[in-house]
């Protein structure tokens, strides 16, 4: 990843949390119009933190990738999060906001996991299916994890719904344009790749034609070589008439 690709990355990603938790917060009325400040800086919270979440997410691929030389182990490993994470979400909820309202609570791991799935699908489309478990553990548990002071606050009041679903939606638009455009940042420029693929044919070519001139002086040697044994066998066949 260049360093161009690296700032759009962050820039872009802080631009998009902030706008639509901006909108989000507005339509779904969480604060008044007099508050735009407030939401303007947890946008840019929600996406920074997205950013936060994504670049430990790597991390943590790279050292799963890196100590279980297995991938179906480390797939199984992700499989396992996936369903911890969910279930710690369910018991939170289940605890602080239990009875009739419940549903309404429970229905944004519901959102977390269809958007996850959503998700997904598209980033194995584009890449292949060995990328679906991988999309769907980022999703799923990266969203949770980045949104835990919502989900799991220490006092019920200073949180309500619109609240959650404004951070969760956040950071589920936030990781899933990560998710979905990886492979586009890391990807080699084909300037790049024209420039190895022409440094390469060269060499080979250069190989090639050292190679050439060698191969006839050997030849022309070795005829050098064999005329003077033909004229020595004539000398002997000769002096022996």
């Amino acid at each position: 990843m260049t360093l161009r690709k690296l700032i759009w990355w962050f820039f872009s990603t802080l631009m998009i949390g902030t706008l639509l938790s901006m909108i989000l917060g507005f339509s779904l009325q969480v604060y008044p119009f007099e508050h735009w400040l407030f939401l303007l800086l947890a946008g840019s919270t929600n996406a920074t933190v997205a950013g936060l979440g994504f670049f430990s997410y790597l991390i943590f691929n790279w050292l799963g990738t890196g100590f279980l030389r297995n991938p179906k182990l480390f797939m199984w490993l992700q499989i396992g999060l996936i369903v911890l994470a969910i279930g710690s979400v369910i018991y939170a909820f289940t605890t602080q906001y239990a009875g009739s309202d419940l549903w309404m609570f429970l229905s944004v791991i519901l959102v977390i996991v269809i958007v996850a799935v959503v998700v997904a699908l598209r980033k194995a489309k584009l890449t292949g299916k060995k990328t679906f478990i991988p999309a769907l553990f980022f999703m799923v548990v990266a969203t949770i994890l980045e949104s835990l002071p919502w989900i799991q606050p220490k006092e019920q009041t200073d949180v309500t719904l619109a609240s959650i679903y404004l951070t969760v939606i956040t950071l589920l638009v936030c990781n899933a344009w990560q998710i979905l455009n990886l492979h586009k940042w890391i990807k080699k420029p084909q300037t790049e790749t024209k420039l190895a693929n022409k440094v390469v044919s060269k060499g080979k070519g250069m190989e090639e034609t050292k190679d050439l001139p060698q191969t006839k002086q050997e030849t022309s040697a070795a005829q050098k070589n064999a005329k003077p044994k033909k004229n020595k066998s004539n000398k002997k066949k000769k002096r022996k008439k």
